[in-house]
């Protein structure tokens, strides 16, 4: 076959998860990045009343959860229906361009809106189909490292947003500020563009080689199954009446049902709604508490925001690296548990009540630290909810092959977690936008703190503590 240039490094297992995690940043980097700039394109481009600057902010955060919980389950339902991943993603980066573009050059709030809206189905159709990709590529025993330092990435992405969108529009202006988040969608286009699916690469080359060739019988288990190194972790032979009987069972509507049975996966579902309450309840309120309370600008706001997350960077992998090891029940438990006194100290800073706290004396110190504690702390519970996801679909499908089909339902269940972050990023602005203004920022964090606390004996009950990716035995 006739090989196309530079297609061994194009189909590469390396290059395909290094243009996954980018295209992750880059979303992560869109959602946070125009926190910083919002009260300046409120009321500065728009003219908006500076009273209702946190009601518009909470609005516009929130209907990012509010679109990627629509369109995730759809989205899931067609990449499983597909083994070329690269299609979609390119379409995500069409969406993503657009509303970016119309975020950035909008001077109404009805095309601001509209702006977020295409960023939220492109970030949400780049999280299914990379995590896809991520967790197909990864290899036997290498699920929670891949998925660790692919949420480093997310939390550069994450971090460098608000970082970023703060210190340059305060030093260098509105457009020199969108220019960068432009430059980089740009560059992950043409790194989607080279990429070569080394997957649907393999199940192409396969199905050219006539049944009861050698490759055939190489590449292929009795059930049809692709069985290559990148293959997913559980290959289970199944016989012809298994895959008839449960041929009805591939459908979405199935798939959803048999997995909702599961109180594990309401386990998940509850650690990915709660951490993304935090982080989006943090950017909604932060610009406003920290304006009144310290005086603080955007660049102040960016470098805070900066602190709570840099240490997800690094300590990310090792985090991957635990769970590997010792499986999510423990490392999830002792996160929820250690998050929340800080969280609850978080609001002492600057509320009445402690006046030893305040800006002028140890608010500033005490606040700066921390954040910098939540963001040492955080990678213990980022991705649990996705990791117990995949651990419980796979031990439905060891028990019932082909349940899902073929293809199996790894997107459909990356979706349903997806459909609960971004019921957090959506519920997460209203609730602590509300609490913030009603009982005020330090109880707001009190309630926080405890809902930390009940996510910790979740986890502590349910989440299995077994090694999730460890090859299992399947009896012939």
């Amino acid at each position: 076959m006739q090989r196309t240039y530079g297609h061994g490094w194009r189909s590469s297992r390396l290059f395909t998860l290094a243009t996954a995690c980018v295209a992750l940043l880059t979303e992560t980097l869109l959602y946070g990045f125009v926190v910083p700039i919002l009260p300046h394109m409120l009321e500065i481009r728009l003219g908006q009343d500076p009273a209702q600057t946190q009601n518009l902010m909470t609005g516009l955060l929130s209907i990012h959860g509010f679109v990627t919980l629509i369109s995730a389950p759809v989205i899931a339902s067609f990449t499983d229906k597909t083994a070329n991943r690269k299609t979609p993603l390119l379409l995500s980066l069409v969406s993503c361009l657009t509303g970016t573009i119309l975020v950035a050059s909008t001077l109404n709030l009805a095309a601001l809106y509209a702006g977020r809206v295409l960023q939220a189905v492109a970030g949400s159709a780049a999280w299914i189909v990379c995590l896809a990709i991520l967790t197909e590529n990864a290899g036997e025993g290498n699920v929670g490292k891949m998925m660790g330092l692919s949420m480093s990435f997310v939390m550069v992405g994450t971090v460098g947003g608000p970082m970023i969108a703060g210190t340059v529009l305060e030093l260098q202006g509105y457009w020199a500020a969108w220019s960068i988040p432009l430059v980089v969608l740009f560059f992950n286009i043409i790194a989607r563009l080279i990429m070569i699916d080394p997957l649907h690469q393999t199940a192409s080359q396969a199905s050219s080689h006539p049944e009861g060739s050698s490759t055939g019988a190489h590449n292929h288990t009795e059930d049809g199954t692709n069985n290559t190194e990148t293959s997913p972790l559980l290959s289970p032979k199944t016989n012809p009446k298994a895959c008839h009987n449960q041929a009805a069972s591939s459908s979405s509507s199935h798939f959803y049902s048999i997995m909702l049975r599961e109180h594990r996966i309401w386990a998940s579902l509850a650690n990915s709604i709660t951490y993304p309450i935090l982080l989006s309840g943090f950017n909604a309120t932060l610009p406003i508490h920290l304006r009144e309370v310290f005086n603080w600008g955007s660049l102040p706001m960016g470098m805070i925001l900066f602190l709570l997350q840099i240490p997800s960077i690094f300590f990310g992998p090792l985090s991957g690296w635990l769970r590997d090891h010792v499986g999510l029940r423990y490392p999830t438990t002792i996160g929820w548990t250690l998050l929340a006194p800080f969280v609850c100290l978080l609001g002492v800073p600057g509320d009445r009540h402690f006046p030893w706290a305040n800006a002028e004396t140890l608010g500033k110190e005490m606040f700066i630290s921390c954040m910098a504690a939540i963001g040492i702390v955080l990678p213990l519970v980022q991705g649990a909810g996705f990791l117990h996801t995949l651990l419980v679909l796979q031990d439905v499908e060891s028990k019932t092959p082909n349940i899902f089909g073929t293809l199996g339902g790894r997107s459909k269940a990356f979706a349903m977690n997806s459909v609960g972050i971004n019921i957090g990023l959506m519920i997460g602005p209203f609730i602590t936008g509300f609490l913030s203004q009603t009982i005020g920022y330090f109880y707001m964090n009190v309630i926080l703190a405890a809902t930390c606390l009940v996510l910790s004996a979740i986890s502590f009950t349910l989440f299995d503590n077994s090694n999730p990716w460890k090859k299992q035995e399947v009896p012939e």
